[in-house]
């Protein structure tokens, strides 16, 4: 599975939304996995997709959510003979991308992973494809940590319990503006205008909330997705809200993992499984995002913005801030005030 795994900056860019064009350089998407939710709109063309060892047709005004770490591809639909839409029955992921399995992925030297894109291609193909994207990563969402656990429990269920739930009709979006919804978001992440990342991320949880609201309706028991978590999981609820309220002070992750009641290798091996990062990351996460508003709203010193965001002094920051942005905190902010 590793050498499927395709690198997500979930530090600069936990959030992604964009329209995409199919053309010969840039697909088929092959098969790959991230840490990312990724949500996607068909505009135009029909299309299969796979998720995990399920097939799934899509057209357009069609959804189709894919969870984070599952195996997913997008293809062109190459027998379009009848109307049919959503999970079809009739095929596996394995045998629908058969014929990708000639192409080869290129290759990501920096982060050794892929781009699941083919390295090249013989075949010069046109496609009448369009579609797009919201992609993000469930720790950004500005709602609380309860319903972040919640969110996730609820989607894996509906997944295991019955896999076409993660498809969506354009007949069953009748009753939302999806496109408009989708635009919105893609226009905010073009602009970055302030508050840019706060309406990207109530038009996800209005996204996240709708798709539980109608598996619900459809059945789904979502009482059995908070009895099914585990005892260790659900520890795990307080602990980012307590590294949220509490980023500014001494953090050390032995102390969180006592507060679990946890040896120090298994609470850090239980972060990493539940978040997809380690604690150390999340902090660090954390503190850069708040000391990037101290940057760009205020006139504050680096001295004082690194005691605000908890980093020991200002040599930590600065050396914490390149190694994730590539960048000093002075050159961000010279080129973000611009």
């Amino acid at each position: 599975m590793k050498n499927l795994y395709e690198y997500s900056d979930r530090l600069n860019a936990p959030l992604v939304a964009f329209n995409y064009t199919a053309t010969n350089e840039n697909f088929p998407v092959l098969p790959h996995w991230h840490y990312f939710f990724e949500i996607l709109h068909i505009l135009e063309g029909d299309v299969e997709a796979t998720c995990g060892n399920y097939v799934y047709i899509l057209r357009p005004g069609d959804i189709i959510i894919f969870f984070p770490q599952l195996i997913h591809s997008i293809n062109k639909l190459k027998d379009n003979k009848n109307s049919r839409h959503g999970l079809d029955k009739s095929k596996s992921a394995f045998t629908a991308s058969k014929e990708n399995q000639m192409l080869n992925p290129k290759y990501d030297l920096k982060h050794n992973s892929i781009m699941p894109v083919p390295e090249k291609k013989l075949i010069m193909e046109q496609y009448n494809i369009k579609y797009q994207i919201i992609k993000f990563d469930m720790n950004f969402l500005n709602i609380n940590t309860c319903y972040k656990a919640r969110f996730l429990k609820i989607f894996q269920l509906a997944y295991n319990k019955n896999p076409e739930y993660i498809y969506f009709s354009s007949e069953m979006l009748k009753d939302i503006s999806i496109y408009n919804i989708f635009n919105t978001c893609i226009k905010e992440m073009e602009n970055r205008n302030y508050g840019y990342d706060i309406v990207v991320c109530s038009h996800i949880s209005a996204l996240l909330s709708y798709f539980a609201r109608n598996w619900i309706g459809r059945g789904l028991d979502i009482d059995e997705a908070i009895r099914i978590s585990d005892n260790k999981s659900s520890e795990f609820a307080g602990i980012t809200e307590y590294i949220d309220k509490h980023y500014n002070e001494p953090i050390k992750i032995s102390s969180l993992a006592g507060m679990c009641g946890m040896s120090y290798s298994n609470f850090a091996k239980l972060f990493k499984q539940t978040y997809h990062q380690s604690c150390k990351e999340y902090i660090e996460f954390t503190r850069l995002n708040k000391a990037e508003d101290l940057l760009l709203m205020t006139n504050l010193d680096l001295t004082t913005i690194s005691s605000e965001t908890g980093f020991a002094d200002c040599s930590h920051l600065i050396r914490t801030f390149k190694k994730w942005k590539g960048v000093t905190p002075g050159q961000w902010r010279n080129k973000n005030e611009k």
